[in-house]
């Protein structure tokens, strides 16, 4: 008589709708490329309504997989010990993060050109006038919860004990890149290498919030020295 283990079989077929989600993201991406070289909006995507939508139910979903998968929340990184302490920890690392992305980048533009750098992405959210600062600051919110939430606790924490873990980051970090394919060659290779940053932590604390406060923290200070830097982003 065979006996079927439900709880197994529901994960990997929630391993599966993991995979399938991931894949539909990169797609988005990639139409959305094709697409920013074409059409220049006169708005900011990143307070765009339908854009700003499928982000929170894209992170609705990403939750509702962490879920169903059943695993134990301190596997998935959604618990946290100190969360002061925490936040703290990934504000740091954030501004470490930024300072070392901004010191490469100015180095490799510097002796390899302009060309292996797009700054279509950076130039269409920044905000335009001084009041959208605080909607882009909120809007940050669901776009590094949906790629925290996918990233590390759905494919770090939901497929660890199936795949071994320096494939799984290694295999995540060059999709993440990938998926930042609109700031050119350089931007993939940055992200690339956040994204193996990131995992680490995650790996290391156990903490979703750590990693999820050093995205955000990234992520608004570069456009804050972006806004400085709007000649050098126009004549690019």
């Amino acid at each position: 008589m065979t006996i079927i283990d439900f709880s197994h079989l529901w994960l990997n077929l929630t391993r599966l709708a993991i995979i399938f989600l991931t894949t539909l993201l990169a797609w988005i991406t990639y139409r959305s490329n094709l697409l920013l070289k074409e059409f220049q909006p006169d708005f900011n995507l990143l307070l765009s309504p339908p854009e700003l939508i499928v982000r929170m139910l894209l992170a609705g979903i990403c939750l509702l997989l962490a879920w169903s998968s059943r695993l134990p929340m301190a596997q998935l990184g959604l618990m946290a010990d100190n969360p002061l302490r925490t936040t703290g920890a990934g504000i740091g690392i954030g501004i470490i993060v930024v300072i070392g992305i901004n010191v490469l980048t100015s180095w490799c533009i510097n002796h390899f050109g302009r060309h292996i750098y797009s700054p279509l992405v950076i130039r269409n959210i920044l905000p335009r006038r001084p009041m959208e600062w605080g909607l882009v600051a909120l809007a940050f919110l669901p776009a590094v919860a949906m790629e925290e939430l996918l990233f590390r606790t759905l494919w770090l924490g939901g497929f660890r004990g199936a795949v071994p873990l320096p494939l799984l980051i290694a295999g995540t970090s060059i999709l993440f890149g990938l998926m930042h394919q609109p700031q050119g060659q350089l931007g993939i290779i940055i992200a690339g290498g956040i994204n193996v940053i990131f995992s680490m932590l995650f790996v290391w604390s156990g903490q979703l919030l750590l990693t999820l406060t050093a995205h955000y923290v990234v992520n608004l200070l570069q456009l804050i020295v972006a806004n400085y830097q709007k000649n050098w982003l126009e004549d690019y």
